[in-house]
């Protein structure tokens, strides 16, 4: 929960920036694509009558990369011909066949994934060429399973210098053994990056504070060794109230905290350390990384102390959904549904006729960006309120008003007062937003 209160804000931006792609056409075969209409069951069966391995496309078709290779990869003239030779190709949005994607373990788009005998025995997850998916495939026909090929990259990696190793490279290889039974050495691979990218691969930092944490806690639950090792790192960054860290070096441990389910930590050192002026300046350069942990672990008025500036986030906020909405209300369909003001579980009918599945799609991520935006507003000013920042607490509440006129928003910021324990700061205001969302 926490952590996906932490990456909202990310979140948002990626939708934002995907959203004019959403507009684009839908999916969809080409009529000479590799693929066959079969469900995975009718594949087996095809693939056994036939002799051939299985490859599905594990996508979604809100997936850009998924698009790309769409338009690009399986429409290649030659790649079609050869594998049309050797596999049989299906494609699977995995936002329908969930349970596909629960068994195989399908963590990013596209994957995929190739079977003998009915057994899936490799996948690989990101965009792929042609060349590389024919490369992938005769690998596997050859006995080079992916995994056995990471396991060799690994072994190169230790055996150079470190000058002489490209990190990205080396990246790529750790989280490509994060899909196999391999902690150990997975575990070892991520360890060796966050000790060493800070000072040979500073274009990483953001993957190594924002990624690398949320990949290593399980190997952490589960790697004794791995839970020693980290918690070693962590007491060598301890900071202490009398003498503040560096920002990398709070960030660190911050993070570290975290592999190791330890956020109350964070939280306890932080809301000690904003009551002092320059407690507040340092804890306030990581104000997105520790708001919504702050939040999470119930500690309302040193998340309100965190925020910079909290105006103008919310500001930036509301313009970046102006202008997705502006790109979205392009659509005649859209001027129409806005002004019969027909709600999400609506979206797939206008007027009685189908809506374009585009527009569909864009549609909802739209009003999936607006729950997004009431929840940080309404949580901003609740913490504001709780820290004594009033002035700000309201503004905030206005601009979100301005930007999100409805009952949703009214609710969403009484609700978040009341999780705060500040809904009786200031009655007359909640209480006349509750009668103006009663109205609405």
């Amino acid at each position: 929960m926490r952590r996906i209160l932490e990456v909202q804000s990310a979140t948002m931006l990626n939708a934002l920036l995907i959203l004019p792609l959403a507009l684009s056409a839908p999916l969809s075969c080409d009529p000479e694509s590799v693929f066959r209409d079969l469900t995975l069951e009718q594949a087996v069966e095809a693939a056994s009558a036939e002799k051939k391995l299985i490859v599905l496309d594990a996508m979604t078709t809100w997936c850009a990369p998924c698009r790309q290779m769409e338009l690009t990869t399986w429409r290649d003239p030659g790649l079609v011909r050869w594998l049309d030779e050797r596999a049989v190709c299906i494609k699977l949005d995995m936002d329908v066949h969930t349970e596909v994607k629960q068994r195989l373990g399908i963590r990013g788009y596209p994957t995929l994934v190739a079977f003998r005998d009915g057994v899936a025995f490799d996948q690989v997850t990101g965009f792929k060429t042609a060349a590389e998916v024919r490369a992938w495939i005769e690998d596997l026909q050859h006995g080079n399973a992916d995994l056995r090929r990471l396991l060799k990259r690994v072994e190169t990696f230790e055996a150079m210098r470190i000058e002489d190793i490209n990190f990205e490279d080396r990246r790529a290889v750790a989280e490509g053994l994060l899909q196999y039974s391999q902690d150990e050495v997975v575990s070892g691979e991520l360890l060796w990056l966050w000790e060493h990218i800070p000072t040979h691969a500073p274009l990483l930092a953001a993957w190594r504070w924002d990624v690398l944490p949320m990949e290593m806690k399980p190997l952490v639950d589960r790697v004794e060794a791995v839970r020693a090792a980290v918690s070693t790192k962590r007491l060598a960054l301890r900071p202490v109230t009398n003498r503040l860290p560096s920002v990398t070096h709070l960030r660190d441990w911050i993070e570290l905290n975290s592999m190791l389910g330890d956020d109350a930590a964070t939280a306890v050192f932080c809301g000690a350390a904003v009551e002092v002026k320059a407690g507040r300046t340092l804890m306030r350069k990581l104000d997105h990384r520790l708001f919504p942990l702050l939040v999470e672990q119930g500690d309302w008025r040193a998340a309100g102390l965190v925020l910079n500036d909290p105006v103008h986030d919310a500001r930036q906020q509301l313009s970046s959904l102006s202008q997705s909405s502006e790109e979205l209300s392009a659509s005649s369909q859209v001027r129409s549904l806005d002004e019969q003001g027909a709600p999400s579980k609506d979206l797939s009918l206008l007027g009685g006729a189908l809506l374009d599945p585009a527009v569909a799609r864009a549609l909802r991520i739209r009003r999936a960006l607006e729950r997004e935006v009431r929840q940080q507003h309404a949580q901003r000013y609740a913490a504001l309120v709780a820290s004594a920042r009033d002035h700000e607490a309201e503004k905030v509440a206005e601009l979100l008003l301005a930007g999100l006129d409805d009952e949703a928003s009214r609710i969403a910021l009484v609700t978040q007062a009341i999780a705060a324990g500040v809904s009786q700061e200031h009655p007359e205001r909640h209480v006349r937003w509750l009668d103006e969302a009663v109205k609405d």
